[in-house]
């Protein structure tokens, strides 16, 4: 029943803040819209489960909400994985009509040439598509080596690994930072938490959602990995905070 009325009719919608929805005479609340930032360690996959029992992102966190992790990071690669249940959001953070920008550190020992630059400035063709970063340049130096700032607005899987494969810069290490307005403020490798009202609000505008923050508790402190995961490798997690 939708508002007392019995619906017999398939694909029938309703809006689920203002409709009241019984099935077999209880009401049917909608699931609280969550968002999640997690500082994603190596050596996990991005899915809800695996059958060939790999660690996946879904072991470090802990939501009484069903959450998905929007877009993929490779097993290898760390960072910034935005976790949500809200449909329209996880799909214009996809979808390249609304331009949001991921940004990526990637470590190397060596030095690029110039025709490694100049290889990646004018692109590099990825499934028939040519991709060119936004931005790519040297970030700084370090003791592990040299970190490269590349900032691009494809989904292409595995898309900053194969641009540097294809302009022969070995990757030591791969790191996202930023997804958007998103960072990796407070977050240690392998922690996560809520994004606060202001972060909600900040996406929300970037995705041009005509909607704030919904009326939620505050954002929770990060989390360490949830209980039962593997433990993120302390020399690793120190360089990334190192940095």
């Amino acid at each position: 029943m939708v508002n007392g009325h019995v619906t017999t009719a398939m694909g029938t919608k309703v809006d689920p803040r203002t409709a009241e929805v019984r099935v077999d005479g209880k009401l049917v609340r909608p699931q609280r819209l969550q968002y999640i930032v997690l500082n994603k360690p190596r050596g996990y996959i991005t899915t809800t489960s695996d059958e060939r029992g790999r660690h996946t992102v879904m072991e470090l966190i802990q939501s009484r909400e069903r959450v998905y992790p929007v877009g993929r990071l490779d097993r290898e690669t760390e960072g910034l994985l935005l976790l949500t249940n809200d449909g329209e959001v996880a799909n214009r953070v996809m979808h390249p009509r609304y331009g949001m920008t991921k940004e990526y550190h990637v470590l190397t020992f060596s030095r690029p040439n110039d025709t490694a630059f100049r290889r990646i400035a004018s692109g590099i063709d990825l499934d028939g598509k040519l991709v060119i970063p936004d931005e790519f340049r040297i970030l700084r130096e370090t003791r592990e080596g040299l970190i490269l700032k590349v900032v691009l607005h494809e989904g292409i899987n595995r898309v900053v690994r194969r641009m540097m494969e294809e302009a022969g810069i070995p990757v030591e290490r791969l790191r996202r930072v930023r997804v958007g307005p998103l960072t990796l403020a407070g977050l240690t490798l392998g922690s996560w938490r809520e994004l606060t009202d202001g972060e909600r609000t900040t996406l929300f505008e970037a995705l041009r959602l005509g909607r704030s923050a919904p009326a939620f508790p505050g954002a929770e402190p990060p989390r360490s990995p949830a209980r039962g995961s593997s433990a993120v490798d302390s020399k690793l997690q120190r360089q990334v905070e190192g940095e």
